[in-house]
């Protein structure tokens, strides 16, 4: 979850459904987060990466939808993300939500191509073979060996000399006990594949269009399916329905420019793809619990 990146107005990707951030370097391609969910910023809209990522509650709670599955998560809990899995975070009832992430590229534990350690255990995670346990509870058994890894990565200083090494030794250790606890194989399934393949389409299209004229017809089209068949997968993928994602994410959109932008509110409602600014006003405060107006001064 690069947060930083799916809100960025002022390169490509916020256009995007899949992200392209380049998470850490070539050498090292692994990154850390923070970030909270509030009233100011009540949910992140749905994304994937082809990173992995593992995600730790550190106060309060929140709703986490992964390929169409609710999960709520309480301080402390753990979840564990797969590489090209859709999720998103939301709010849950009105509670602010601390979070520390950690996202990283399977490749940065490779040793070589032929390293048999890697095609056992990692390239079915690559392939979508494997689903790893979404959320580790803090009353799992294995919790606190998997969370003083986790903390050992949050708090390792990624210059220091011998840090590639830490990194890499704590992440091994996360990944024995996903493996001796309870990852779980799950065969291919050719439709969910379809399903899943449908709604990124959708997604992708919505973020590329979302300053313009979007109806239900045209990501219909879009897609190849009815108008009915698309609000039912979006739905069941995403938590939400069509028009609430699409006006979800303009809001999304909408917050960012009033935070770093000065143009005025006029220019940013019609700039996210709204053409009547009264309209825009009662959205964005049914989102954010204010005005457009008021989040710009809370926010200066």
């Amino acid at each position: 979850m690069d947060i930083n990146e799916c809100h960025d107005i002022n390169g490509k990707n916020i256009r995007q459904y899949k992200e392209d951030t380049v998470h850490g370097t070539p050498l090292q391609p692994f990154a850390k987060y923070h970030t909270s969910i509030s009233d100011m910023l009540p949910f992140y809209p749905i994304h994937w990466h082809e990173e992995m990522e593992i995600i730790k509650v550190q106060s309060g709670r929140g709703a986490f939808y992964v390929d169409g599955t609710k999960y709520t998560a309480d301080a402390g809990d753990i979840l564990v993300l797969r590489p090209f899995v859709m999720h998103s975070i939301n709010r849950l009832d009105e509670s602010d939500m601390e979070m520390d992430a950690i996202v990283f590229n399977l490749r940065l534990l490779e040793t070589s191509e032929a390293d048999m350690c890697t095609l056992k255990y990692f390239a079915p995670l690559l392939n979508e073979k494997h689903s790893v346990p979404v959320v580790v509870r803090t009353s799992d058994s294995w919790y606190h060996p998997f969370d003083q890894s986790m903390t050992s990565i949050l708090m390792c200083d990624l210059n220091k000399e011998g840090a590639e090494l830490e990194l890499k030794a704590n992440l091994y250790w996360m990944f024995y006990h996903l493996y001796n606890n309870r990852l779980m194989n799950v065969s291919a399934n050719v439709t969910e594949d379809k399903h899943q393949y449908t709604v990124r389409k959708a997604l992708e299209f919505i973020r590329a269009e979302y300053m313009n004229e979007i109806s239900v017809d045209k990501v219909a089209k879009q897609c190849g399916y009815s108008e009915f068949y698309i609000m039912k997968l979006f739905k069941q993928y995403t938590g939400e329905s069509l028009v609430d994602y699409i006006n979800n994410y303009r809001l999304t959109v909408a917050g960012k420019l009033l935070r770093d932008t000065d143009d005025d509110i006029a220019t940013i409602a019609y700039q996210v793809g709204f053409n009547n600014v009264s309209y825009f006003n009662r959205q964005f405060k049914r989102q954010y619990g204010m005005t457009p107006r008021e989040f710009r001064k809370q926010t200066i």
